[in-house]
């Protein structure tokens, strides 16, 4: 297939999915907010797996699961860390962290929060009897002291400057040591218990999260009495419910329907760059994919720059690798990945690849856009010689695989940068034991230990770069874009996205806004 007809393939897409997104006279525009609003309506593409914030990294649970708890520190929208259940924080001596506790805190059934609390969530996430998703996070931490409720000691393997960056991200949030303890985990999940501005009311699944605002919260009562979280996964409804002012706020908003919530009265578009990327994370281990000429094939025959204009409207960047613009130690000297079908053609020739089907599994609404990307890269390794099918997967299907790393091809991940470093991204999902574990190259491996302990930030940019060169060669994830990501407010909610998909609706981030 030709690229012009392959573009205007996209396009004829693009534009069909926003002509079908809402009927005309379907959508009557929300009437304007002229008293309080007692309920904030959020809807996003898919249900949450897991409420056990230690159990799941998936942007659908982390935008209930930190808002019902709290971490030490927190990274707000601006990118700066902020106080949290810690006040203040401070390094005494190479590998010693002295953390300073919110005093007057409660968990939502009543219990005080303490030092405790914070020494036991941290050393859970890596206990091996456990088994959490967030296992590798703090594995530069040798041990936890709690020596009274107001004072936490953590003492690092080696030096960790970004220590306190790890505690406002994945597998920081605090959870109830006396109250999970005593119910078990998955009483636990069924029934969380956090500190967050937000406390578990119900959840019905497949449909909706009751959350009812907590008047005791230390950073004080957020602006809404309940707070709604509904699963839409289909776009179409989704956009419906937002034009006809059913919803405040719906994510995934894809940019090819970006103009009709702009155009529409009573709503609006606001979006960030994301603070990662968007991949097509691969399982190494099976053939035909355990050769990285394959890969390299595959990756070879991915037109981004096509993807990017037809399908994101130009709201994303063709990355360069791994490491995602904005981070530390992004290689601005890097070319973005290549399209070039021919050479697509001779890796696949010289790898012996007979035919063998290679599979995308995908969702609908996980990701904006991942079914049509899927469909588009599926036309195009097609055009190169690939057998390529896609597979469309109920979401708690692609939570379950992702669980238990059972992906038999390749999957649609988004992976975030919780760090604004490479530590906090590739390193912590491809690293040994980590979530996405699929593959190992001994040296890739020696670099990412060694640069996450040191404190010569020279060292660890060369070490980077190096495993950035290894990681091209043998492509463990298939980078496709750094996108925008965009979401559909009515025009009453004032709220900022956070670029590392934190769903914040604290009160330093979000209000309705009085006629």
């Amino acid at each position: 297939m030709s690229d012009v007809t392959r573009r205007e393939m996209l396009k004829g897409a693009a534009a069909l999915g926003a002509a079908a997104t809402v009927p005309h006279g379907l959508a009557a525009p929300a009437a304007a907010q002229t008293t309080r609003k007692r309920e904030l309506v959020v809807a996003q593409g898919g249900d949450i797996s897991k409420f056990d914030p230690h159990f799941s990294t998936s942007s659908n649970d982390i935008r209930v699961s930190f808002n019902l708890f709290d971490n030490l520190v927190a990274r707000h929208p601006d990118g700066k860390l902020h106080p949290a259940l810690a006040t203040e924080w401070k390094l005494q001596g190479p590998t010693t962290w002295v953390f300073k506790i919110r005093q007057g805190v409660r968990w939502h059934n009543g219990d005080p929060f303490s030092s405790a609390d914070a020494a036991f969530s941290l050393s859970r996430t890596w206990d091996p009897a456990v088994r959490t998703r967030v296992n590798t996070v703090f594995t530069t931490i040798d041990r936890i002291e709690a020596p009274d409720a107001a004072t936490l000691v953590i003492h690092t393997k080696k030096p960790d400057p970004l220590l306190p960056a790890r505690l406002a991200f994945y597998g920081g949030q605090i959870v109830p040591k006396k109250y999970l303890e005593a119910a078990g985990g998955d009483a636990f999940n069924a029934k969380p218990v956090g500190t967050g501005p937000v406390r578990f009311v119900s959840w019905t699944k497949d449909d909706k999260i009751v959350l009812e605002a907590n008047g005791d919260y230390w950073g004080g009562k957020p602006d809404f009495d309940r707070m709604i979280v509904r699963a839409i996964p289909e776009l179409a409804p989704r956009i419906a419910a937002l034009l006809k002012g059913e919803v405040d706020i719906i994510t995934q908003l894809p940019p090819d329907h970006g103009d009709r919530v702009n155009a529409n009265p009573s709503t609006r578009v606001v979006g960030a760059l994301y603070a990662g990327l968007y991949v097509l994370a691969v399982n190494s281990k099976v053939p035909p994919l355990d050769n990285p000429l394959v890969k390299q094939a595959l990756s070879l025959a991915v037109d981004r720059e096509l993807i990017v204009k037809e399908l994101w409207r130009g709201r994303g960047i063709v990355p360069s690798g791994p490491v995602a613009r904005g981070d530390n130690h992004f290689d601005t000297a890097l070319p973005a990945l290549a399209y070039n079908p021919r050479a697509a053609r001779e890796r696949l020739k010289k790898a012996g690849y007979r035919g063998e089907e290679i599979v995308i599994e995908t969702t609908s609404g996980y990701t904006a856009n991942d079914k049509p990307m899927s469909e588009a890269i599926q036309g195009m390794w097609r055009d190169v010689g690939v057998n390529a099918r896609v597979e469309v997967l109920e979401y708690s299907v692609r939570a379950q695989k992702n669980r238990d790393r059972t992906f038999k091809g390749l999957w649609w991940s988004d992976p975030t940068s919780t760090l604004s470093d490479p530590d906090g991204m590739f390193w912590r999902l491809l690293s040994p034991g980590g979530p996405q574990d699929y593959w190992r190259h001994p040296r890739f491996d020696e670099l990412g230990e060694a640069a996450r302990f040191s404190v010569d930030e020279k060292f660890r940019g060369e070490a980077y770069r190096e495993m950035t060169k290894i990681f091209l060669e043998h492509l463990p994830w298939i980078p496709v874009i750094q996108p925008y990501e965009d979401y559909g407010l009515q025009k009453h909610v004032e709220w900022t996205a956070n670029p590392n998909q934190q769903f914040e609706i604290r009160r330093f981030n979000f209000r309705f806004r009085r006629a």
